[in-house]
């Protein structure tokens, strides 16, 4: 009689910090010893918060990166509404899958470095379906192995090539929580605050780079076409090589080599003379603009552009 009083007691917050520390059958043998711990311990919350610490907080995860428009395909599963049930099916799976750890262990090995690999890819080719196959390679690896920082540091980095630097934020401190020591979480969450000091946040004060479908938005292409413009002396719509050695000069400060400018209107777009036209400029942008949004806000600057809100230097002054 005594004991039960004792537990009438225990605040539902101590409950479930206790609870998070028990097994499954320990936490209903618990429940069962007075109706005061059975009612707290079979609280949804509680099932979910110890989800969350046991196997990862996937459903905040995959919302976050279905928000940025990520393809998660059967990786992207409704939140349970029965957490007691999803616990006790996700346990059972991981000790199934336990059974044969090094087998476990090797295939998220083999997908992590297959989604490493789909990164780099983006990187060259601008393809946002491998962003989408990355996230959910690493998704995957969460689900069996949700203590894996590099995941958590892989997917933050994929918000980042898009531009959706808060919610970049959000996975790398879900990450820095897994594994506080990580250094590339550590220096990708560094970067990216750099950024929205430096340039406020694409977010909320600085004006979009792309729009929501991952293309150059409206105000960066009026601003592309202005100083396009300003280096097509000729007006003839395309950037000779005397004309773009002369932009990349003023944008990098150095005079690039004949076979770079060359490339350049193969890659990206030419006209029938070989010469870069306005869509080879914004694809080029565009490409950078996926890879490193930083980059294109300083190119603009050299133009006389506030590379944060998209205008006019002496105009941003003014307003």
């Amino acid at each position: 009689m005594a004991t039960n009083k004792t537990f009438d007691t225990l605040t539902e917050d101590l409950i479930e910090i206790l609870a998070s520390y028990l097994e499954p059958l320990d936490m209903l043998n618990l429940g069962a010893t007075c109706k005061h711990l059975y009612k707290s311990i079979n609280r949804p919350e509680i099932w979910e918060h110890k989800a969350v610490d046991d196997f990862g907080d996937r459903f905040t995860i995959t919302q976050i990166l279905d928000s940025a428009g990520l393809d998660l395909g059967g990786e992207n599963k409704p939140e349970p509404s029965d957490w007691r049930a999803y616990y006790r099916e996700r346990h059972l799976a991981m000790a199934e899958m336990n059974k044969d750890p090094d087998a476990l262990i090797a295939k998220s090995e083999k997908d992590y470095e297959e989604a490493q690999e789909l990164l780099k890819s983006f990187q060259s080719t601008g393809d946002v379906e491998a962003l989408s196959k990355a996230a959910q390679l690493n998704v995957g690896i969460l689900d069996n192995f949700p203590g894996h920082a590099g995941c958590y540091h892989l997917l933050g980095f994929t918000l980042y090539v898009l531009n959706e630097l808060e919610d970049a934020l959000s996975l790398l401190d879900i990450g820095s929580v897994v594994d506080p020591d990580y250094g590339p979480i550590i220096e990708l969450t560094h970067e990216i605050h750099n950024l929205q000091e430096g340039y406020g946040s694409t977010m909320t004060e600085g004006a979009p780079l792309l729009d929501n479908s991952k293309e150059l938005s409206a105000p960066l292409k009026f601003v592309l076409t202005s100083i396009f413009n300003s280096f097509d002396q000729d007006q003839d719509g395309s950037l000779s090589p005397a004309e773009l050695s002369e932009f990349v000069f003023v944008t990098n400060g150095s005079r690039p080599p004949k076979a770079f400018l060359t490339q350049m209107g193969i890659q990206f777009g030419k006209d029938a003379k070989g010469y870069l036209t306005l869509e080879g400029f914004f694809n080029f942008f565009l490409e950078q603009t996926l890879e490193d949004p930083i980059e294109t806000r300083r190119d603009i600057e050299k133009h006389g552009w506030d590379g944060d809100r998209l205008v006019r230097i002496e105009i941003a002054k003014n307003a």
